[in-house]
């Protein structure tokens, strides 16, 4: 077995174990009204938590890959589409940066102010959310699926797009609408003035996952090389 086919099933496994445990966390909040850890929230209303959507939004592309998987497991030389290797690595990085932000910020911060126990995050569902599932779509951009890593650096930088997209939904619906509480303290109590420190530290987590994942990536090609992975060159013109 050559390490191009031994990569894609433990791609394909990854994707597959991605797809299920989410979906089966997400729904976890349709059927249990308190909600989960630090999560309280009963069904649509779990999507206002970014661990939620950038969980969902992992699955769904963690999905489509799955018959890119499936084909090339039946001996079909298929190509990823360019959009799915930039919506892979977007994905994943959102993923990347609700592990970060729960490792070094939340769960130090209910441990301070709470007095409870950091672990707590990680209680039922939310182990799937905050660890599992981010560490394993992490582990597979940056090691199983080499075929489809991005060249252009510049093209990572996408990534921001969702963690700036759900900040400015965040603002609104705290600051100007009121109609979400403060759940993620990036108001400081109401402070808001102290708001964009904040927003640097979010970010600063979101640039620091890009370029894990990018560097990652390029030490697989250079620690596990095969003749058989493509460079992924077709990015380049785009």
């Amino acid at each position: 077995m050559t390490q191009k086919k031994l990569f894609n099933i433990l791609s394909l496994v990854c994707n597959l174990f991605i797809f299920v445990s989410v979906t089966w966390s997400v729904l976890y909040y349709f059927y249990h009204e308190d909600g989960s850890g630090n999560m309280l929230a009963h069904g649509f209303n779990c999507f206002r938590f970014f661990t939620i959507d950038s969980n969902t939004i992992c699955g769904i592309t963690s999905a489509i890959y799955l018959y890119f998987n499936i084909q090339r497991l039946r001996g079909k030389d298929i190509a990823t589409p360019f959009w799915l290797k930039i919506a892979k690595y977007i994905t994943t990085v959102s993923v990347g940066v609700t592990f970060f932000v729960v490792l070094l910020v939340l769960a130090p911060m209910f441990s301070i102010t709470e007095g409870g126990p950091i672990w707590f995050l990680y209680e039922q569902n939310c182990f799937i959310l905050h660890f599992m599932g981010p560490v394993m779509a992490m582990l597979t951009v940056a090691l199983f699926e080499k075929d489809d890593i991005i060249e252009n650096k510049k093209l990572t930088y996408w990534s921001f797009a969702t963690v700036g997209v759900y900040a400015t939904v965040y603002l609104i619906c705290v600051v100007f609408a009121k109609v979400w509480d403060d759940f993620y303290g990036m108001t400081f109590g109401g402070r808001l003035y102290l708001a964009p420190f904040g927003a640097l530290l979010i970010f600063g987590i979101c640039w620091g996952t890009i370029e894990l994942l990018y560097f990652l990536q390029r030490l697989s090609i250079k620690k596990l090389p095969d003749k058989t992975y493509g460079k992924g060159k077709d990015e380049v013109n785009n």
